[in-house]
């Protein structure tokens, strides 16, 4: 596909939608990694379902944060029901002779010679709208596809076309699913999930660190995470650890100011610190000693490299509980959804961190991968045609 005259940077183009801080949270750490090793290449970060597609489809963000807080039972039958095949495959059908032509002229307008997909809805179209828009202009050589899955082991089907040029799982129960659901094997890369910069070199001096955040160095830290939106019970969890167990607790609210508020005008028997969306996530994992949280794929895999053991208290119905399946099943943590009995728990591991916290933490850390977001960028790079692949930058370590 040419360059564009006026912006001779070859470009990468990255599908994603904000139906789940995830999928945006994956694609900005690609871009950024993009832009750190091949500082000549145009990233562009389109959400597509908000800015290219029509009602209700351009509202999935809205709908999707509703239907899972106030409604997970109605999200799970409609994860459910669109997960068979005939389900979806017709949908896409339906869908293609509106958006085929709307992914073509937007091909047309970044000219890109890789596009990425981190979004279950945003692989089969746009796949089809590639191969139609090159052959109709006979342009050559083709731009590779490859889809990023932002999911750790389950996954809505829609996430796998076998016709794409690669697909990049976060484990190996993700990549047995996807060669169950046909896709060939030698296009399948086990690479992690793409993660924030900072996981790269996590600091190693613990004490010097909790002293860097303003936390006593010498006394047990927990974080508390909600999710990128603030979702879950985290208030009543966080009451229940400040009556149960002595430590500093470090809350994270994402962007639910309101919760963020409430929280920090609580009275607390234990120092008790209240953030809201927060840039440095790495540094405050790299501080604590327990993490609790919902099952997110992304904190889950941030939490693995940070050597976190994890208690669970929730998960999203459908792509979430395999979450809470591989959690337990590698013993690097609990799913525990009552908010009383996760605190008793929680206060059992700080007493005995030998048997309970640090068994965890060593299995955890040898389940992650820190290198995940360099290695899949440089993967989805070799992905270029050798003529054209932009090079990389030459970068002392960090």
């Amino acid at each position: 596909m040419p360059k564009r005259a006026s912006d001779p940077a070859p470009r990468v183009l990255l599908f994603y939608s904000n139906t789940g801080g995830g999928h945006r949270a994956a694609a900005e750490a690609l871009r950024d990694e993009f832009q750190r090793r091949y500082p000549h290449v145009t990233v562009v970060m389109e959400d597509f379902l908000l800015r290219y597609t029509f009602w209700p489809l351009s509202e999935s963000d809205r709908f999707y944060f509703w239907a899972v807080e106030q409604w997970p039972g109605f999200w799970r039958w409609l994860y459910t029901v669109t997960s068979l095949p005939r389900v979806y495959l017709t949908i896409i059908r339906v869908l293609q002779w509106v958006l085929i032509p709307r992914v073509k002229r937007l091909y047309k307008t970044h000219a890109p010679v890789l596009i990425v997909s981190l979004h279950p809805l945003l692989n089969h179209l746009p796949r089809r709208a590639l191969h139609a828009w090159h052959k109709e202009h006979h342009l050559s050589p083709r731009p590779p596809f490859a889809t990023v899955i932002t999911d750790l082991t389950t996954f809505h089907p829609s996430w796998v076309d076998p016709e794409v040029d690669l697909l990049v799982v976060g484990t190996q129960e993700a990549c047995s699913r996807a060669c169950q659901l046909g896709m060939p094997p030698e296009k399948v890369q086990i690479l992690g999930l793409p993660v924030r910069p900072g996981f790269k070199n996590l600091p190693r001096d613990k004490g010097a660190l909790r002293r860097h955040l303003g936390l006593d160095p010498d006394k047990p830290v927990v974080l508390l995470m909600s999710g990128g939106q603030g979702m879950g019970p985290v208030e009543r969890i966080a009451r229940e650890i400040a009556n149960q167990v002595d430590v500093q607790l470090v809350i994270v609210t994402g962007r639910n100011g309101q919760l963020q508020r409430r929280l920090q005008d609580m009275a607390w028997s234990i120092p008790v610190r209240v953030l809201g969306f927060v840039e440095d996530i790495h540094l405050w994992m790299a501080a604590s000693d327990v993490l609790v949280t919902k099952a997110g794929p992304g904190t889950i895999a941030e939490a693995l490299i940070s050597g976190l053991p994890i208690l669970l208290y929730g998960y999203i119905p459908g792509q979430e509980e395999g979450n809470v399946r591989f959690v337990e099943q590698h013993n690097i943590g609990l799913y525990i959804p009552d908010p009383r009995r996760l605190a008793h728990t929680l206060a059992q591991w700080l007493q005995n961190p030998e048997q309970h916290v640090i068994p965890r933490s060593e299995r955890a850390r040898a389940l992650g991968f820190p290198q995940a977001t360099e290695q899949i960028v440089d993967t989805l790079i070799g992905l270029i045609p050798a003529e054209t692949r932009p090079q990389p930058a030459w970068a002392p370590p960090d």
